[in-house]
């Protein structure tokens, strides 16, 4: 038997067993999503030309199809048949088969002081929609409403450093039906680090309004985008990822340097020259002030970064 019918027939099965598991309710998606998974025939096909081992070849499919599937199932297409309804101060969802579940909401501030040079964001997302674009004239101002958490919340004061944790407590919710989105203002003055364990998330990150020091991202199955800014002469982006789709974008008045350790990634760098291996440059990188490095590990991975 040839190894190419081995491969595609357990590409197949496991299809048919994506579409078993949602009839049954352990995952939900809906057709308006199956559309947006067309790029996974891409990754299939390129991993089906691959010259290594049809068992790796398989296990690499398996990989994609799954988180593939977990990553769309989180689209605002997953919520359009639902409605809302309200009783007595508390929020459900409504599906066509009028199954309820609870949707709550939480907000957190933290108040600033001009002693405040340094702030550290800690946060868990899980899986969800999460949004950092505005600003606040509070330290940081956090917003959730969802069916998933609740979220713990410690703000510890170091001198002139403010750390502030976001940890999801034990929370018990179905995969099949569930809504998160998180959305965050922070204040332009302080100087920021942030640590994100995204897990399978949508994260959108406009952080050019304020001064960034450290980015670290760890991700599963997720989808991120980001905006840097040039409030601070020296910016460190680090994503560790799995299977993700990633934008970034750098201010062309920055120099920017990205290395990338990526497999079975697509990867589209607009406006950077190849330094040496797995390293790119922007032109002007020794000549700006400003400088950003982003060092990317990433799976089965798009990666795209643009200057702007």
């Amino acid at each position: 038997m040839k190894s190419g019918n081995v491969f595609w027939g357990v590409i197949l099965v496991v299809i048919g067993l994506l579409f078993i598991f949602k009839n049954l309710g352990f995952i939900y998606f809906d057709w308006c999503s199956i559309f947006n998974l067309w790029p996974l025939l891409l990754v299939l096909f390129g991993i089906a030309i691959l010259p290594i081992k049809n068992l790796f070849k398989v296990l690499l499919s398996i990989i994609a199809l799954f988180a593939g599937v977990m990553i769309f199932s989180f689209s605002d297409s997953c919520y359009n048949n639902f409605r809302i309804t309200h009783d007595n101060n508390r929020y459900y969802f409504n599906d066509d088969d009028d199954e309820d579940y609870e949707i709550d909401e939480q907000v957190f501030t933290e108040p600033y002081n001009s002693d405040i040079e340094y702030a550290e964001l800690q946060f868990d997302a899980v899986a969800g929609k999460f949004r950092i674009k505005n600003v606040t004239n509070d330290l940081l101002y956090f917003n959730r409403e969802g069916s998933v958490g609740p979220y713990s919340f410690i703000s510890k004061n170091l001198g002139n450093k403010q750390s502030i944790q976001f940890r999801l407590k034990n929370s018990h919710y179905r995969l099949r039906k569930w809504k998160n989105e998180v959305d965050i203002k922070l204040n332009e003055n302080p100087i920021w680090d942030f640590d994100l364990d995204i897990g399978a998330a949508k994260v959108d990150l406009d952080l050019s309004k304020f001064k960034t020091r450290k980015i670290k991202i760890d991700g599963g199955a997720s989808s991120v985008e980001i905006k840097l800014g040039d409030k601070h002469n020296k910016t460190r982006l680090n994503i560790d990822s799995g299977v993700s789709s990633i934008s970034i974008k750098v201010p062309e008045k920055s120099g920017c340097e990205i290395f990338t350790s990526t497999v079975l990634s697509s990867k589209n760098l607009y406006g950077f020259d190849k330094y040496e291996k797995h390293t790119y440059r922007t032109p002007n990188f020794s000549m700006s002030e400003n400088k950003i490095y982003i060092n990317i590990d990433a799976a089965i991975s798009s990666l795209n970064i643009r200057r702007y």
